[in-house]
């Protein structure tokens, strides 16, 4: 087993370039928008319509995606996702090149991109275990986050550095120009994916999915890790700023520092996983250990006094947040009946979703009491809730 043996399949390869070129455009349409949005409006109340614009629709019909995804044939559920996505972004792009773009536009088109976006993730999810053989799954879970791991530290930096030189428009131009490679390598994709539950009511099926879960503790509690992982865990990242500018005293420059530090550990974290997963036992543990490790990280992060030791602390963060993470998703994964993947995995996707709300939950605490007391109540809970599972003993025999 080598660290990179699920892409020796080809649907599988076809499907990761493709994920790689729809990560870059994916970070690249984020930055853009943003600055755009700033831009034309040059209010900061104008920013935080676009984040409920991208954020809403991915909390509202996510779940819905899911039913889609274990519904219809999921290449082509895939494809119509991804041609909608690349349509819009192609308005975007003609809008912003024809100087007609408006606030009014950008917060239109972001809902309607995250929208497509909601139905996108669940089914492209569902698909991997399709694409490659049981005994590459866990290969291929691990392979599947590298692109977000590397795309968080290199395409917004990229992008950002191409809008200064070039304008907004560039940047509309590569999320296009990206989106549309990616739809050209799903597009080759030979994949059986017939729909696992064509008839009934969605609703009923909505239901059926989340009763699923609810009735299976090992569901339900590599789920409610994901759901502490976002709220609590990763809402120090909103908080950064602050560490940067007001506890080390680094500036623009020690917040890069961080952030990149972060996103090391994390690839880190994703290449092991990778090149160890079909070595793993006792998975159950291995993710308590690793998750308890990241509260515990944060605490120790929340009350560092400087960069030399924040950053070590940070990047052990990172690495133990995709180590634990990949190993939650893998098991997902490989234990979930076919034809419930979409609406399960829809509800593990939609933890991802709610980021923004961690980000919020930590700048109110932030705001009544400090920064540092944010994170380290966030680590605390995270480390709380591994050590109640643990406690627990039935997610660790795994």
């Amino acid at each position: 087993m080598t660290t990179f043996a699920a892409l020796r399949e080809r649907n599988y390869r076809f499907y990761w370039i493709g994920l790689v070129f729809y990560v870059l455009g994916h970070r690249a349409e984020y930055v853009t928008f943003a600055w755009l949005v700033w831009e034309v409006s040059r209010d900061a109340l104008h920013l935080g319509y676009l984040g409920l614009a991208q954020g809403l629709p991915l909390v509202v019909f996510q779940l819905w995606g899911g039913v889609l995804a274990d519904r219809m044939n999921r290449l082509r559920l895939l494809l119509a996702t991804q041609v909608l996505t690349t349509a819009t972004l192609v308005v975007a792009f003609a809008l912003s090149a024809l100087a007609l773009i408006r606030v009014e536009h950008l917060l239109a088109l972001a809902a309607l991109s995250n929208t497509f976006r909601a139905f996108d993730e669940p089914t492209r999810m569902a698909m991997v275990p399709q694409m490659v053989g049981r005994d590459r799954l866990a290969n291929a879970v691990a392979l599947g986050s590298i692109p977000w791991q590397a795309g968080r530290m290199i395409g917004p930096s990229i992008t950002g550095i191409l809008i200064a030189a070039f304008g907004g428009t560039v940047g509309l131009a590569i999320a296009v120009v990206s989106s549309g490679m990616a739809l050209a390598m799903y597009s080759r994709l030979r994949v059986d994916t017939k729909a696992g539950t064509p008839g009934g009511h969605m609703g009923t099926q909505l239901v059926e999915g989340l009763s699923f879960v609810r009735h299976n503790f090992v569901f339900a509690a590599l789920i409610c890790l994901a759901l502490f992982n976002a709220v609590f865990g990763l809402s120090y990242v909103t908080l950064l700023p602050i560490f940067a500018d007001v506890y080390f005293e680094a500036g623009s420059t020690g917040f890069g520092l961080l952030n990149a530090a972060h996103g090391t550990g994390a690839l880190a974290g994703t290449l092991v996983v990778a090149y160890l997963a079909a070595r793993f036992r006792r998975r159950g543990l291995i993710i308590l250990v690793g998750a308890a490790g990241m509260g515990v990280g944060l605490a120790i992060f929340s009350q560092a006094r400087g960069l030399g030791l924040a950053l070590p602390v940070l990047a052990g963060v990172g690495f133990t947040n995709t180590f634990y993470l990949t190993q939650v998703s893998t098991h997902l994964q490989q234990a979930v009946p076919d034809h419930l993947r979409g609406r399960v995995m829809g509800l593990y996707a939609l933890c991802w979703n709610l980021l923004p709300l961690g980000g919020l939950v930590g700048a109110v605490l932030a705001a009544a009491v400090s920064a540092r007391f944010a994170v380290l109540v966030g680590g605390a809970m995270v480390a709380a809730n591994a050590g109640v599972l643990l406690a627990s003993r039935r997610l660790r025999l795994l």
